[in-house]
């Protein structure tokens, strides 16, 4: 996901620049051609605040931009691992070795015993609360960081997500406990599911991202 969205970013650049380009040169073979600039002062004056303008937005502030995601990065670094710390399984990752497995919302798909099932349930939203409080907090602490020290708002969207997923699959484990069904059974399995894949995949890019951070940071 974030490997397309980061390839169509830098297609959508490449396509500005050329476009800017293509633009500035025919401004200034029009008036190297035909010198129409001298002769109209506000269309001029109009031409060179868009030369301009092109120039900041599209080369100066990515300079900029680019030199302050280089200063942040070991914060920006810290701030990811709190991230990985934060949906990583202590008993089996070494976060500091970059061994990292994330954990899991509880399987209940085997539970048939009622009060067994109904006891998973409560379970389940136990460790619900539990992800969704570890990932608002880190959220809480590093999103106004994140959001001004460089290109982090597809992780930021995702950690989102996340805790939004869970919510919906707390709510659910309530539905069910309140009014049992099998079609509800099944949207809670299939919600957990999805919740899983989840968090594994936002290990993969947490892991990448701080990977870019690291070459960043020693570049």
């Amino acid at each position: 996901m974030r490997d397309q969205y980061e390839r169509r970013e830098r297609l959508n650049r490449g396509l500005a620049i050329a476009g800017a380009a293509v633009l500035v040169i025919g401004i200034l073979w029009i008036d190297i051609s035909t010198g129409i600039w001298q002769d109209l002062v506000i269309a001029a004056g109009l031409a060179a605040g868009l030369v301009t303008f092109l120039l900041s937005a599209l080369v100066l502030n990515r300079i900029i931009a680019r030199q302050a995601e280089k200063r942040w990065a070991p914060v920006n670094r810290l701030a990811v691992t709190e991230f990985l710390h934060a949906i990583a399984d202590d008993e089996k990752s070494e976060v500091a070795h970059g061994v990292i497995v994330a954990r899991s919302l509880p399987d209940i798909a085997g539970v048939e015993d009622r009060d067994a099932f109904s006891a998973s349930l409560h379970a389940l939203r136990e460790a619900v609360a539990r992800e969704r409080s570890e990932l608002s907090g880190a959220l809480s602490r590093w999103a106004e960081f994140l959001t001004t020290s460089g290109d982090n708002e597809l992780t930021l969207r995702h950690v989102a997500d996340i805790a939004l997923q869970l919510d919906q699959v707390r709510d659910t484990a309530l539905e069910i406990e309140q009014q049992p069904s099998v079609p509800g059974r099944k949207r809670l399995l299939a919600e957990i599911a999805e919740c899983n894949t989840h968090f594994a995949s936002l290990i993969g890019e947490l892991q990448r991202r701080l990977a870019a951070d690291t070459k960043l940071a020693a570049g």
